[in-house]
């Protein structure tokens, strides 16, 4: 009797202790109690930037960021959960253990930098040493001697996950974006090229994708790349598919647009779908998917639905931690960081797969090749695809001089199309620009174009059954009271007389032609 209670007193202790310690290994690996690994936890809990510790300000409300920078060695050792650094003009000081060997010099003479590789190579605890390593591969990819061309091809994935490895404040550029000033300009040049090459409609929906996420980290506005919106043109083209390409959703989301229940549900039909070769990689991307459209307000999706899908990922697990090969590993790793907010250690060992890619890294610092290092790194920072965003953007706004440059500067076949802003029923001032805008674009991007160019043309809308419709130009706004409106109209020249034709639907539903005279008219 007393073997069998002691034996269910031993089972209580070890459901216990699976439940205090369930999810460790992403506070382990990626925080430092309630705080990120590269804040500083004061003494009372709350979480600074870790620029504050030791700057002689209290930042921390018990000023304990301050207390541990000047130790006299007579006051003995630092204190539980704290690295000793040598002495340093008559004093010694005490930084967070959880700083040691994670690539930051904290200590004045750099030991909790010292021999980390043969300390924590391949362990969780060099997570941050594998994430400088392969930012420096990366970086080693540009060519120093080129004027041109520095980066090569793979540039869009380059941008991507120098973004995600770096700073986490959403309102400031990443660090390493920063002092790669080339990135915008040479992704810029390389869609211009593509254009020159083919149309708009030639290019693939992975390659839309993949350069509307590097546009998104670098600052580019993708809806209004030299008049083109790229946005607008994938949405285009996943709403005429009958199936979908998950990247192609993912960057959807990424640029804040809304993803449809018709969208929810291909997903779901394809994750479902029979199995093929490389079937996981696609099945993670749709989890990560579905994870950025449960997150957008008035969602289509509910995230109780993903457990059955993320439980489906976690059973191809081999024992040595590994999901087939390292970027297949990467991507399941991604899916489940972006769908679930604690790792499930039941079903899936995630601290045994993380090892498993850093074992992986090789002496170069990539992870095989450029690809597989763009789906690792993002881990290394505890963020995936689902990450992206152009939060981090100060202005995408142009200015006059910027919006004409574009407006020259567009690729690929032009049409003539007048546009004229006419007030009073009388005319009584006219106002008209002559625009060589590319074929087939609504008029509503037509109207911004022109907006870029004159200031005048500016104008705001109201969104209905979402579509725009103008109810603001030139400064004037629709006056019920007054009885005037703005009204659109195309003039067209019949056998010599001329006829305002009225355009009832929204202008982003209207595609003018060549030659078309378009007005908007406040009467």
């Amino acid at each position: 009797m007393f073997q069998r209670h002691l034996l269910q007193l031993f089972a209580l202790v070890l459901i216990f202790f699976n439940c205090v310690y369930a999810g460790n290994f992403r506070r382990k690996a990626f925080f430092n109690g309630p705080c990120l690994r590269e804040e500083f936890q004061c003494d009372n809990n709350q979480c600074v930037k870790r620029t504050s510790f030791c700057n002689g300000i209290r930042d921390c409300s018990d000023g304990s960021d301050e207390r541990y920078c000047s130790v006299r060695p007579r006051d003995g050792i630092c204190s539980q959960n704290f690295f000793y650094c040598e002495r340093h003009n008559s004093y010694s000081k005490c930084i967070p253990a959880v700083w040691v060997c994670d690539g930051t010099v904290d200590c004045p003479r750099r030991e909790d930098e010292n021999n980390c590789t043969n300390r924590y190579g391949g362990k969780i605890q060099g997570i941050n040493i594998s994430k400088q390593r392969a930012l420096n591969y990366l970086l080693a990819e540009s060519k120093i001697n080129s004027s041109i061309g520095k980066w090569g091809p793979e540039l869009n994935r380059i941008a991507v996950a120098l973004y995600l490895a770096d700073k986490r404040e959403q309102d400031s550029l990443s660090r390493v974006l920063q002092q790669q000033s080339t990135i915008p300009y040479e992704l810029s040049l390389q869609f211009l090229s593509r254009l020159a090459l083919k149309q708009i409609e030639d290019v693939s929906n992975t390659e839309l994708a993949a350069f509307i996420n590097a546009f998104l980290v670098s600052c580019i506005n993708p809806r209004n790349f030299y008049v083109v919106d790229l946005v607008r043109e994938l949405r285009k083209r996943v709403d005429s598919q009958n199936s979908t390409n998950p990247f192609a959703i993912i960057a959807l989301c990424n640029a804040g647009e809304h993803i449809s229940s018709r969208d929810v549900e291909k997903l779901t039909e394809m994750f479902w779908s029979k199995q093929r070769q490389f079937w996981t990689d696609t099945q993670a991307l749709i989890v990560m998917a579905l994870s950025c459209a449960a997150l957008q307000p008035n969602s289509n999706f509910d995230m109780g639905e993903m457990k059955e899908m993320t439980l489906e990922l976690k059973q191809r697990q081999f024992r040595n931690g590994t999901v087939e090969n390292v970027k297949t590993t990467a991507l399941v790793l991604q899916a489940l960081f972006a769908s679930e907010t604690e790792d499930d250690e039941e079903n899936f060992d995630e601290e045994k797969a993380m090892n498993q890619l850093l074992a992986s890294q090789e002496s170069d610092g990539s992870f095989g090749n450029v690809v597989n290092t763009y789906y690792v790194l993002p881990l290394l920072n505890y963020r995936s695809l689902v990450n992206i965003s152009n939060k981090h953007c100060q202005n995408l706004e142009m200015d006059e001089k910027r919006g004409l440059w574009n407006l020259v500067n567009q690729p690929g076949p032009k049409w003539h199309i007048q546009y004229s802003i006419w007030i009073g029923e009388n005319r009584d001032l006219e106002r008209n620009l002559k625009l060589r805008v590319p074929t087939n674009i609504s008029l509503y991007t037509i109207m911004e174009t022109a907006a870029e160019v004159d200031y005048k043309f500016r104008f705001q809308c109201n969104v209905r059954k979402g579509k725009p419709y103008i109810f603001s130009l030139y400064g004037l706004q629709d006056d019920p009271e007054n009885e005037k409106y703005w009204f659109p109209f195309f003039v067209k020249n019949e056998n010599d007389e001329i006829k305002y034709l009225p355009i009832t639907k929204s202008p982003a539903d209207v595609i003018p032609q060549n030659h078309d005279h378009f007005i908007m008219w406040y009467k």
